[in-house]
């Protein structure tokens, strides 16, 4: 539970009904140092800022989509924790972000028992 609480987690999503769906997933994991952000936009700049230790990455945003601020994370840290997440899961997608460097890509929304299995996995990097 320690490692978990003092990992550094960013939630990129544009939808506000996700953000805290996830922020109360978190806390109830043991999660307790996280921030939000709703565009891609927003993302890259909290992703230089605070350097989360995982990232949970939305694909469909407006302004600038997550395989594109996946792109820019990955030069910034290439080796950042990046989970993508989507409603819509195509082959290609997930192949195209995996290529980008992402860790894994699951639908939204993510059941507790993965959770659980993404947060001890990114602690142990940490």
């Amino acid at each position: 539970m320690l490692a978990k609480a003092n990992l550094k987690v960013l939630i990129v999503d544009d939808s506000i009904t996700i953000r805290e769906l996830m922020k109360q997933q978190l806390k109830e994991l043991g999660v307790c140092c996280f921030e939000t952000a709703e565009t891609g936009i927003e993302a890259l700049e909290l992703f230089q800022i605070s350097n989360p230790n995982l990232v949970f990455l939305d694909i469909n945003m407006p302004k600038m989509n997550g395989v594109e601020a996946l792109s820019k994370m990955m030069v910034i840290n290439p080796k950042a924790y990046i989970i993508i997440l989507s409603s819509l899961c195509t082959k290609e997608k997930v192949n195209e972000t995996m290529q980008c460097g992402a860790k894994n890509f699951f639908m939204k929304p993510i059941d507790d028992k993965k959770m659980e299995h993404i947060l001890l996995e990114a602690s142990q990097l940490f």
